[in-house]
């Protein structure tokens, strides 16, 4: 060691230069009387080999500022220069290149159809005129000619004239055998959907997500009226002018009008979990917890036992492709009408995971499934926080039960730490807007709530209830909305 090129700066022993690094010491420098003072028996390094390392390092660090780091800020101001912040004015301009694109397609398209009307004139002009050529010779050179010849007989003719010329005119046609028909033509406009130019237009996305416009709906409540019999779940049928009721814990199904009038009940004999009607045969299918099994009511009343399942089934919902969505304590599964389990490809049936899912319902317009699952929590255990590991929530997944996204908490701040509890998310039953979006039914603030179907962000309340709890919602594709209370009101509103 006292061969060592010493460095001059020893504090506790002056006048001695530095001539290791203690490893055991976080690098500690020392000079030769440091080393037999305090660091005996320590891991030393050479200072020259360390002071070497420590070079390489500084360079390294040097290489990469002046290589990667600056050159990619240096970068990043001249983009932002040049961008303005987010490149909206080249957004801007693709937008009005798109537009214009369709613009231009729907010019050549009218000009097409105009060019065929034109056309179309044009034959129908000559045809007019080749028509008129001909009955001009026809009236000159036949009708004319028999008239004067008709006359004459009349008038001087013997009976052997009258009667030949009679037996001659007898069969002879006024009309003459050339003449072509004339085209109509008329124009039949076709239906202008606004969602579709929207999809040839395009979309806004930031940072990936669908930002794009949607002016939201504001219902015109209608009449509301209040059941005789307990009811949480409702499903509207398909001509929107009647309903379905079930109860959890009850053997009957009930048909309504929009007045509260009963027009059915149906005997179903098992106690009745969840109901879901049919978008293509407006028919109702409901599940039973006991012997786990999935039936319908068919047109006559009558019930049939389609299929049964593994597990305890809670809830279903029929899809407008005639899939059943089955909703099982830890699971969703997908089944068809006959009870085979929808594959998935190799990775097996189409499922997805839940603990204890009591509504679903499926999206006509996206095919989009929606469940909301209380995570085996009540409500009152819920909101006193006895169970702060589980949280009620939303599982909107697509037609395969692929997941999109969770939803937990709709507005909901954290306050040291934990979620404020006047903003708890309790839902309990979900329906599809005409935009695929989502309304749910949600206690803790006794309202009904539109999030966003592609993010999951809280777009705004729907509808605010005064008093009771709205605990089951329904939509048709004609409007009509209707939102259960727990205390048996039914609210009907326009959905527009």
């Amino acid at each position: 060691m006292a061969a060592q090129t010493q460095v001059r700066g020893c504090t506790r022993h002056p006048g001695m230069g530095f001539v290791c690094v203690c490893k055991s010491c976080e690098d500690q420098l020392l000079c030769i009387d440091c080393v037999t003072d305090s660091h005996n028996g320590h891991t030393l390094r050479k200072l020259t080999d360390y002071v070497a390392d420590q070079k390489r390092e500084i360079q390294q660090y040097v290489d990469k500022l002046s290589k990667t780091d600056i050159p990619k800020i240096e970068r990043d101001i001249r983009e932002s220069e040049t961008n303005g912040g987010g490149g909206y004015q080249k957004t801007i301009s693709d937008i009005k290149r798109q537009g214009k694109q369709l613009k231009d397609n729907i010019d050549n398209a009218i000009d097409l159809l105009v060019k065929m009307c034109t056309e179309l004139e044009k034959l129908n002009t000559s045809i007019a005129e080749k028509n008129k050529t001909s009955l001009s010779k026809h009236l000159t050179n036949e009708l004319k000619s028999k008239l004067d010849r008709c006359q004459e007989v009349l008038t001087s003719g013997t009976t052997v004239d009258v009667t030949t010329l009679a037996r001659e005119i007898r069969n002879t046609s006024t009309v003459p055998h050339t003449l072509e028909r004339l085209q109509t033509v008329e124009f039949k406009p076709g239906a202008i959907s606004t969602e579709l130019l929207k999809g040839m237009i395009g979309k806004i996305l930031v940072d990936g997500a669908d930002q794009s416009y949607k002016p939201l709906s504001k219902p015109v409540a209608l009449p509301e009226f209040t059941m005789s019999f307990p009811y949480n779940t409702c499903r509207v049928c398909l001509t929107g002018d009647e309903a379905w009721l079930s109860y959890w814990d009850s053997d009957k199904v009930y048909r309504v009008g929009l007045k509260g009038n009963v027009k059915e009940t149906v005997e179903c004999k098992v106690k009745v979990s969840s109901i879901s009607v049919s978008p293509t045969t407006g028919r109702v299918w409901f599940c039973v917890r006991e012997d786990r099994s999935i039936r319908e009511i068919t047109t006559a009343g009558d019930v049939v036992t389609r299929f049964n399942v593994n597990n305890k089934p809670l809830c279903l919902c029929i899809t407008s492709d005639d899939m059943v969505v089955v909703g099982m304590e830890g699971e969703i599964q997908l089944y068809t009408t006959d009870g085979r389990a929808v594959s998935a490809g190799p990775g097996g049936p189409c499922r997805q995971v839940a603990v204890y899912p009591h509504h679903v319902t499926s999206c006509t317009y996206t095919g989009d499934i929606a469940a909301v699952d209380s995570d085996r929590v009540t409500y009152n255990d819920y909101m006193a926080g006895k169970e702060p590991d589980k949280q009620p929530h939303v599982i909107v997944m697509d037609k395969h039960l692929n997941l999109k996204f969770l939803c937990k908490d709709i507005g909901t701040t954290k306050s040291h730490g934990e979620a404020d509890e006047s903003l708890k998310f309790n839902p309990y039953d979900v329906c599809f807007d005409r935009a695929g979006d989502i309304l749910i039914a949600e206690f803790v603030t006794k309202s009904v709530l539109l999030i966003d179907r592609n993010t999951g962000r809280g777009m705004r309340t729907v509808y605010a209830s005064d008093v009771e709890v709205p605990w089951c919602v329904s939509l048709n594709e004609n409007g009509t909305f209707l939102i259960g209370h727990m205390g048996g009101r039914m609210k009907v509103l326009q959905y527009k």
